[in-house]
């Protein structure tokens, strides 16, 4: 990290991230998804702090895009690319998926 928090590593963002950065203030280092609660959690605690309804919106956007592009046989599975609709799925779902993501749906 550099002293104003900004990301320093791997040779900086390429020219279509620093777009989204503009947009959303980060840029995505690494491109995979395995479930991981940390996103879904971080809006619910922005909404219930704030009372925003952006944030229980973020959720169901989520929501939507978990059966879009994470369904498997049992459940849901993670991606290898979650900057390309046609990436292959990780042919694994973490064992976290159901008690720390779905917490905060």
């Amino acid at each position: 990290m550099s002293s104003d928090g900004n990301y320093t590593g791997n040779g900086g963002p390429d020219p279509e991230q620093l777009i989204f950065y503009d947009v959303h203030g980060f840029y995505i280092t690494g491109s995979d998804y395995i479930l991981r609660p940390e996103v879904l959690e971080s809006n619910f605690y922005a909404w219930r702090v704030t009372g925003d309804q952006k944030y229980l919106d973020n959720a169901a956007c989520a929501v939507s895009s978990f059966q879009t592009y994470l369904p498997a046989t049992v459940a849901y599975t993670g991606l290898n690319d979650v900057n390309d609709v046609a990436s292959t799925q990780i042919d694994d779902m973490e064992s976290f998926w159901f008690a720390e993501v779905l917490n905060y749906l």
